[in-house]
């Protein structure tokens, strides 16, 4: 039997998309040793417009530029949105407001995924963090105070001070670790494509709330194309996804009142299932959660990208001074994290709870409700100046 490799790093990211990878990069910035393990090649650069997107606030911006990445992704492609529109088909509830009410330069970014990962792989690596693809990995501890944590690979045993957790809502790390978690299914199916329409967007984010639930319209950097996401009812879903493209384009259309004009679909109709789920513990031992694996949010204020990266920032500061090794002092510092964020996503989750309840209905008193619910903050400049810069996070 051949003899296994051994590694040891400061800290071992499991998971390379956005919220690993730029983990990654602010620990290597602290002069941390970091490997990365991923499955999947780094992402390239095409001309069309992807269909994961993400709509990141300031300060996931500033995440982006503590990496030293944000500018090459602004410079590529993202579409800025300047202000904002929510409104009810069924009754007169509607809100809008503006970058210009908190007099910043815009709202918040729409950025496709894929773009994201590609210039923080980079990055990640001209800082000397190892990427390694790697498609079957066996997590065997999650360490103690005299052991580190360890990951088997083919012929390689890697072991870290820190073991992270990034790889997303079905996150192996989290089932390894029998992590406790509190989800509830959606019954809703996540629809997403790219609709060119007649009117430009004019960098506005639409969203508008359907009996079958919200469709939101994504402002692109092509002033005529926006990226939709339409969470739909399950049943409403498969009928949406039953049609043509050109057929899904009308729905859309009709939907959003046309408010852009005609539409047109121009790339394919994909859909994922929603659900929310949140682990109600974080860390374990040297493990510790972040991101999707920590939770999962219902996408309607576009915001699980938002709080990934907040868990990113929270984590390299907590981590960013002493030693790794005692494990006491790790633990305090996990802990700590774990608390900061913790209180943020419980807040968010109950926030998105409130919106998908509060409007995913028919109601007659209810959709009265919000109607007077939305009258008020579009006619008083404060509380829309608040709205506004909880938008900006």
């Amino acid at each position: 039997m051949s003899k296994l490799h051994r590694e040891h790093v400061d800290v071992l990211i499991v998971g390379g998309g956005m919220i690993g990878l730029s983990l990654s990069i602010l620990l290597a910035q602290q002069d941390r040793k970091v490997m990365v393990l991923e499955q999947h090649v780094q992402p390239q650069l095409t001309d069309e417009l992807a269909l994961r997107v993400s709509a990141l606030n300031d300060r996931s911006r500033q995440v982006l530029k503590q990496c030293g990445v944000w500018q090459r992704i602004k410079n590529h492609r993202s579409g800025p949105y300047n202000s904002m529109q929510v409104w009810d088909k069924d009754s007169s509830a509607h809100i809008e407001f503006s970058a210009a009410e908190v007099d910043a330069e815009d709202l918040g970014a729409i950025v496709e995924n894929n773009v994201v990962e590609h210039f923080l792989w980079q990055r990640a690596e001209q800082l000397g963090v190892k990427i390694q693809q790697a498609p079957q990995w066996q997590l065997l501890t999650a360490g103690n105070e005299s052991h580190s944590a360890e990951v088997q690979l083919e012929q390689q045993l890697v072991t870290a001070d820190v073991l992270v957790g990034a790889d997303g809502g079905r996150s192996k790390v989290r089932h390894w670790a029998e992590l406790p978690l509190t989800f509830w299914d959606y019954q809703q199916q996540g629809i997403v494509a790219n609709i060119r329409t007649e009117k430009p967007h004019q960098g506005i984010a639409r969203q508008v709330f359907l009996p079958t639930g919200p469709l939101a319209l994504l402002p692109t950097p092509e002033a005529n194309t926006v990226s939709i996401v339409w969470s739909a009812d399950q049943a409403f879903a498969e009928q949406l996804l039953a049609e043509s493209p050109a057929r899904l384009a009308k729905w859309v259309e009709s939907e959003s009142g046309r408010v852009l004009g005609e539409c047109r679909c121009e790339s394919a109709v994909k859909a994922f299932p929603l659900r929310m789920q949140y682990a109600r513990q974080w860390q374990q031992q040297r493990l510790v959660l972040v991101g999707d694996a920590a939770h999962t949010i219902h996408p309607l204020a576009g915001q699980g990208a938002n709080l990934g990266f907040g868990d990113v920032k929270t984590l390299a500061e907590a981590l960013g001074s002493g030693h790794l090794k005692a494990l006491d002092e790790l633990q305090r510092k996990l802990s700590a994290y774990q608390r900061s964020r913790k209180a943020e996503t419980q807040v968010m989750i109950a926030a998105m709870e409130l919106f998908k309840r509060g409007f995913g209905t028919a109601n007659p008193l209810l959709k009265g409700l919000r109607a007077v619910a939305f009258a008020i903050p579009n006619r008083f400049t404060p509380l829309k100046r608040k709205l506004a810069e909880i938008a900006l996070g």
